[in-house]
């Protein structure tokens, strides 16, 4: 990686691997029976990394200027939305979907249209 950091293809590529790779994992976990008896306030440990992740895509990311560290928080804020994502549809009902939805959005909006290549 130089000083401009990965080439714009680079970011698609991972951002779409991630994107569908949850809806893979949501596709799966939706199909599948699983009833883990978990509490119900127990999902919500998935907000926390939400939280992060919104923080990160909308506090941190606009103000980062090398391309270099601007990358490192696009894949963390990624890695956060995804992990909630997961511990929300493995830890069960009753706040799966809404969970996995939230991370689906969350997700998305990191779509890396804010790459912009200067000569």
């Amino acid at each position: 990686m130089n000083q401009q950091g990965p080439a714009p293809p680079v970011w698609w590529l991972i951002w779409a691997t991630i994107t569908a790779a949850f809806f893979l994992a949501v596709g799966i976990f939706e199909t599948t029976a699983t009833s883990t008896g978990t509490q119900s306030w127990l999902t919500l440990i998935a907000l926390p990394p939400f939280i992060a992740s919104a923080f990160i895509r909308f506090g941190l990311l606009p103000r980062v200027t090398p391309p270099p560290r601007k990358f490192l928080f696009f894949i963390l804020g990624l890695a956060l939305a995804e992990s909630g994502g997961f511990l929300a549809l493995i830890l069960g009902s009753p706040w799966k979907t809404p969970l996995a939805a939230a991370a689906l959005v969350l997700i998305i909006v990191y779509i890396p249209a804010f790459i912009i290549r200067r000569p």
